[in-house]
């Protein structure tokens, strides 16, 4: 369900409940984005942002690079400049338009996207261009300084593809008052299928210690939305440690490689091979966390008996010895008896001889009454 204004006591959430809200079982978790169901699965986004600085040849090259990396989609920032800085900042408002990609650009990148298999979507930093990035790709992202710009969000939510929210730098309140216009916007109440929530930390680079990683169950608990985070850190282990905790979604940056690099979102970018190990740890993290319960294994079923105590001979043991519960000991295996059937053997005839320590054969006592 989506939240009802409730505010859950984090403090008394049980590890029953934290451990669905990690492997992602629940109502909620269903939604299929770029190809991946996040109830059972974890959507991986290179974002290449403008690290591209203006190039669509570069961005071209990070495309591919990321498609060849493991990405499942690949985003891009897209924006009116006079509607995205002041230009009273003239310096940076001067890299801001030389870093915007027209739109016939746009529309090349998502055929070279289509090409290689990978998702294209796009942060729409201004409202103006929310709806032609919604015809990128099946999703259009909200960046967290825009969680509180209510006609972007509007716009985005009226497209009616997957909306991707960051929040970072947000307070629970601005939060709460971003999916009220979601909801209103889009006409649903339950936004699970429609809109993602990232944890994100605003700073650039974010220090390990900040991270506050806990922040994805919580959101996932008091929103009910799929949950996911936005990585501004440069170790890796921060994506590792987020998958654990059940991100459903993981978007990172990436570039084809940091050095001699003046643009700061290049320094806590992933490189090509970089990235290629990250998606591999996370995919092994995910199917690591598995399922919300306490199930024996494929792998473990045949090691059930190798692992359990039998019953052996406690002394060698002529034919036709009637069994006393003396004559018999534990050890493993449990091959032939567990050592709970041991009351069981009581009184019965063993028709082989054994040594001390060898295993009571089934095939080796007499049936019960003879």
């Amino acid at each position: 369900m989506p939240w009802s204004g409730r505010i859950p006591n984090t403090a008394s959430t049980t590890c029953c409940s934290f451990c669905k809200l990690i492997t992602g079982d629940g109502e909620d978790a269903a939604m299929n984005l770029f190809g991946r169901y996040l109830d059972n699965d974890v959507a991986v986004i290179a974002e290449i942002g403008v690290n591209h600085e203006g190039s669509v040849e570069s961005a071209s090259t990070l495309l591919r690079l990321a498609a060849e990396a493991g990405a499942d989609a690949v985003k891009l920032q897209t924006y009116t400049p006079s509607r995205f800085v002041t230009t009273s900042n003239q310096q940076r408002f001067e890299r801001v338009t030389r870093f915007a990609l027209s739109r016939q650009d746009h529309l090349r990148l998502r055929d070279e996207a289509a090409e290689l298999g990978v998702s294209l979507f796009s942060t729409a930093v201004t409202e103006d261009v929310v709806d032609f990035v919604a015809t990128l790709g099946p999703a259009v992202k909200i960046a967290s300084g825009d969680l509180n710009f209510r006609p972007v969000l509007e716009a985005a939510m009226r497209t009616g593809k997957a909306v991707i929210l960051s929040t970072g730098n947000s307070t629970l309140d601005e939060i709460d008052t971003a999916l009220s216009w979601c909801r209103d916007a889009s006409g649903q109440q339950n936004l699970s299928d429609r809109l993602v929530l990232l944890h994100c930390v605003a700073s650039y680079p974010a220090p390990m210690h900040d991270l506050n990683l806990l922040s994805i169950p919580f959101l996932k608990e008091r929103y009910g939305l799929p949950t996911g985070y936005s990585n501004h850190a440069v170790e890796p282990e921060a994506v590792i440690a987020a998958t654990a905790l059940g991100a459903q979604v993981i978007e990172v940056h990436f570039t084809d490689r940091r050095a001699g690099r003046t643009f700061h979102d290049h320094s806590l970018s992933f490189e090509p091979e970089e990235m290629r190990k990250l998606i591999t740890g996370i995919r092994a993290v995910r199917a690591a966390c598995g399922q919300y319960g306490r199930p024996v294994l494929p792998s473990e079923v045949a090691l059930r008996p190798l692992m359990r105590k039998g019953v052996v001979a406690a002394r060698d043991l002529p034919a036709g010895t009637v069994l006393a519960a003396g004559d018999m000991a534990y050890a493993r295996p449990a091959t032939e008896f567990n050592w709970s059937d041991v009351d069981g053997l009581v009184g019965r005839q063993l028709i082989v001889s054994l040594h001390q320590g060898e295993l009571i054969p089934a095939a080796g006592v007499a049936p019960a009454g003879n």
